[in-house]
């Protein structure tokens, strides 16, 4: 067979040519892969790498061993990178090799097949329990991966990550813990484990200390009435939170009631008393880029400084993104301020230029340890977290 001759139809840009070769490739099966491993692995191909892949996710048993085998070679980076991603391209098909996988001595192989399980979502459902298994892995990037690998696969697991919290094997409790928060939050949890998550974030919360608030939104007031903040802005359902798990959950990159479509809008983190401030950390408070949620940071700026007398705003930038800052007084806004992606401002704190006598108050990106505190955190569900639609995994 002259398979030079074949990559290089493969590689035309001529459909008339190309097609043809794929089919050839296709009728070949197993006896076409070297070659086409041969030209996935090579940078100087002239075959798109992409298509080998992509081809080669089409040839059968003999196609998936010779990919899983690449993963657990010692590859440079860029072939290994595409092996990697052919492999997270095999689905239900190869069924049988993707549990077997998951027992590979690689621990490469062992998460690429834990990811093909995860992208397969609920209807992976039969593996719950070999996934549940890495969570002995001895490597934690595979423990981490079955757990992003069973919130996928969704609620149907929850039965069984219970069953670990009840029964052990005593190792895998802890992993078992973060998956069903991460299906379910805390209402998935037993009640003896909701008993201790409460236990947990209380004890945490009384001995919290500030942290940097640089990516987060937030909206800031004087004093430490947090009822108060909660009353005006409806938030509800308040527990117990500390400084690093709150921001986290402000964020939307972890959470504590089941998921919706914008995890960020949905809870807010409301701080202790930070050297006389409270700050509400959520992005339900993000002005930027959208003008309706712009339009509801304004009003809570109102309705806040209307009861404390003075409330500022602050949208965080993150890396290259939007910052934004607000003031209001007295209910009304006196002024604002929004620095964009495309404004040359570099290192520039976007507070610079405030042209009002209102003192700034506590600057969230300057919070550090040392800044007074009194009492503790609350982690809070915003409006739009109890009337979002769920969003269901899988």
């Amino acid at each position: 067979m002259d398979f030079e001759g074949l990559i290089s139809d493969l590689a035309s840009p001529d459909e008339a040519i190309w097609r043809p070769a794929r089919s050839t490739f296709k009728e070949l099966g197993d006896a076409g892969v070297p070659a086409l491993m041969a030209e996935l692995l090579d940078e100087e191909s002239p075959l798109d790498w992409a298509q080998a892949g992509f081809l080669l996710r089409e040839l059968g048993d003999g196609a998936f061993c010779a990919i899983r085998d690449a993963v657990a070679a010692d590859l440079p980076k860029e072939p290994a990178r595409r092996v990697r991603w052919t492999f997270g391209g095999f689905f239900g098909e190869y069924w049988d090799r993707l549990l077997e996988s998951l027992e590979h001595p690689s621990a490469d192989v062992r998460e690429c097949a834990a990811l093909c399980l995860q992208r397969m979502g609920a209807e992976a459902l039969p593996a719950t329990g070999a996934l549940i298994r890495l969570f002995g892995d001895p490597d934690p990037d595979v423990q981490q991966r079955a757990i992003w690998a069973l919130e996928e696969l969704g609620p149907g697991t929850l039965d069984a990550l219970r069953e670990v919290r009840r029964s052990g094997p005593g190792a895998y409790r802890a992993n078992a813990f973060s998956a069903i928060m991460n299906i379910g939050g805390p209402a998935a949890l037993s009640g003896k484990d909701q008993d201790l998550w409460r236990r947990h974030l209380g004890a945490k919360a009384v001995a919290d200390r500030p942290q940097e608030i640089w990516e987060n939104s937030c909206v800031t007031v004087p004093g430490g009435d947090q009822q108060a903040i909660l009353e005006i802005l409806d938030f509800s359902d308040a527990s117990p939170m500390y400084f690093d798990l709150g921001l986290a959950v402000a964020s939307g990159s972890w959470w504590t009631v089941p998921k919706v479509e914008h995890e960020e809008r949905a809870e807010a983190f409301v701080t202790p008393e930070v050297d006389g401030w409270t700050l509400v950390v959520s992005g339900w408070c993000y002005p930027a880029w959208d003008d309706e949620w712009y339009a509801r940071t304004r009003d809570a700026l109102r309705r806040l400084s209307d009861r404390f007398g003075v409330a500022w705003g602050f949208a965080g930038r993150g890396y290259g993104g939007t910052a934004a800052w607000a003031c209001a007084r007295n209910g009304e806004i006196i002024w604002e301020r929004e620095v964009t992606q495309n404004d040359d401002w570099g290192d520039a704190d976007p507070a610079e230029g405030i042209d009002t006598d209102e003192p700034l108050g506590v600057n969230p990106i300057h919070l550090t340890e040392q800044t007074p505190v009194r009492g503790a955190g609350l982690r809070a569900l915003t409006p739009y977290g109890r009337d979002a639609p769920r969003r269901v995994p899988g």
